[in-house]
């Protein structure tokens, strides 16, 4: 993404027709969806930033928050390398560790010599998603688990910043099997370690692959990625980082 434009855990059931659009450095102007458990799926609206300074933060796709440990209705993603748990499968009883909630506050790429303080990404009053106003912070999406949750927890950020490397800038670097750090409120570090690491255009983001329920604790890392369009100041991509908790 580029500034140019724009709790066991709650699970997210994907909406085929969601997009999403987060407002971080790179992210196209791409609208999203999302619902929260407690209420009406509130919408990111397209156009979201578009100007250098804003900022356009991840994905062309959105989640809808639904019950974590309820399997009815959960979608199942189309990759089960990542992760993903079939229709009725019991999520109580997850593949691998999983830890209490706790809130993230650091996210280290020990790989890339990354690190970097979390904050909060909500919803605002108009429903669009709020987005780090820098390129040194990541953000911790609340509507997703806490890092070490049962499911996948989301965190985004930039990947250039007024013209200049972001926080994420160079995740599309990560390979399967680096190591992914999160610090937490609790005290503890939730350890995590890459599956894959995914590129794609915005128009064909992979929602349900990225957002859809899990059998374990998952995270993903966003920010957006490839040729940067001249006429909309976005990145025409988006890169996924997909990582499992080990430890």
């Amino acid at each position: 993404m580029t500034d140019d434009s724009t709790g066991r855990s709650r699970r997210l059931t994907v909406s085929a027709a969601a997009v999403m659009a987060f407002g971080l450095l790179g992210v196209g102007a791409t609208g999203y969806a999302l619902s929260q458990q407690s209420g009406p799926p509130p919408k990111i609206a397209a156009g979201q930033g578009g100007h250098e300074g804003h900022g356009g933060m991840a994905p062309s796709t959105t989640p809808s928050p639904s019950s974590t440990t309820s399997p009815s209705g959960a979608a199942a993603s189309p990759h089960a390398g990542h992760g993903a748990a079939p229709a009725g499968a019991a999520y109580e009883t997850p593949k691998g560790p999983v830890l209490e909630r706790s809130r993230p506050t650091r996210v280290t790429l020990p790989g890339l010599g990354v690190s970097a303080p979390i904050i909060d990404l909500d919803l605002k009053a108009d429903r669009r998603m709020e987005v780090p106003g820098n390129g040194t912070d990541a953000g911790w999406f609340t509507s997703s688990p806490t890092p070490g949750e049962l499911g996948p927890a989301v965190i985004a950020a930039h990947v250039t910043h007024r013209s200049k490397p972001a926080v994420f800038f160079k995740l599309s670097g990560m390979r399967k099997g680096d190591k992914i750090q999160v610090a937490r409120e609790d005290g503890t570090t939730a350890t995590f370690g890459v599956t894959s690491v995914g590129q794609y255009p915005k128009a064909k983001f992979p929602t349900e692959e990225v957002y859809g329920p899990v059998d374990r604790a998952a995270l993903r890392l966003i920010t957006c990625g490839g040729v940067l369009d001249g006429e909309t100041g976005s990145h025409v991509d988006n890169v996924v980082v997909y990582a499992d908790l080990i430890g």
